[in-house]
């Protein structure tokens, strides 16, 4: 299709963001306009220095904390740090894009946003592999693909970290962790994962990378396999997004309050 006939197209049948519903100008790309883009809200300090949780300023007792009442219990992860808020966000609409409705193409964006996060929060040189969280395989027959594996091939191209998608598996089809308890999260992806090849995982350093992180049991579940089943160095974690404090499930919530 040449230039001036995409233009028009674009001029007589504009696109609209899929976020604010404005209508998107070509220069935007696809799907979410730049000003949604521009409006994502970061991570920034105060966070917990251990789950990356953020904490409010107003609360925090100093600038650094370490541990905090979201930390999954025994946490098995060294450190993980989260890049932006995930509700109401273009971040947020970027990964349902993704992962629900077949954009592929939101991979890039994505993948620009976590090598930039890798950049601010850790160290690239730390790491021999970047590993997605897996899905099982009945779920990448129904969706096509794992949208943390399309990001993480772009991301190992930009940081030189290589991408390991081959030792780690996830063996249950669990249900959603969506509207489960911090308890019940936890039952729930407990024996989901194993090391099927631990001689490519053995004594390695390990960044996990997934899309959302709520309570963390997922990442945490998946370290625990890595280190224990895999012997691992060790595992850190990086999410795309982050579950704000008011989305928590109740159990967390009401725990964090006590804290603070």
């Amino acid at each position: 299709m040449n230039a001036i006939l995409k233009s028009l197209i674009w001029f007589l049948y504009p696109a609209q963001c899929r976020h604010c519903g404005e209508n998107l100008d070509p220069a935007d790309g696809y799907y979410i306009c730049k000003l949604c883009w521009d409006q994502v809200e970061y991570i920034k300090r105060p966070y917990c220095e251990k789950c990356g949780f953020p904490l409010n300023p107003l609360s925090a007792l100093s600038e650094m904390i370490f541990s905090c009442a979201n930390c999954p219990d025994e946490s098995k992860f060294g450190k993980a740090r989260s890049i932006a808020y995930y509700h109401n966000s273009a971040i947020g609409e970027a990964i349902r894009l993704l992962k629900d409705n077949g954009k592929t193409i939101m991979a890039d964006k994505l993948a620009e946003i976590m090598v930039k996060g890798i950049n601010e929060f850790l160290d690239s040189k730390d790491y021999d592999f970047i590993i997605p969280v897996p899905i099982h395989k009945k779920k990448v027959r129904k969706r096509g693909y794992n949208q943390m594996e399309l990001i993480g091939r772009k991301v190992s191209s930009k940081t030189g970290i290589p991408l390991e998608t081959k030792s780690f598996v996830k063996i249950k089809n669990t249900p959603p962790q969506r509207g489960l308890t911090g308890k019940e999260r936890i039952q729930n992806i407990k024996g989901s994962f194993s090391v099927i090849n631990t001689s490519n995982i053995e004594r390695k350093r390990i960044l996990l990378i997934d899309d959302v992180m709520t309570t963390g049991s997922t990442v945490n579940e998946c370290a625990r396999v890595l280190l224990e089943e895999g012997k691992a160095d060790n595992v850190d974690v990086i999410t795309l997004a982050r579950v704000a404090f008011s989305d928590l499930p109740d159990d967390i919530r009401d725990a964090m309050s006590q804290q603070i």
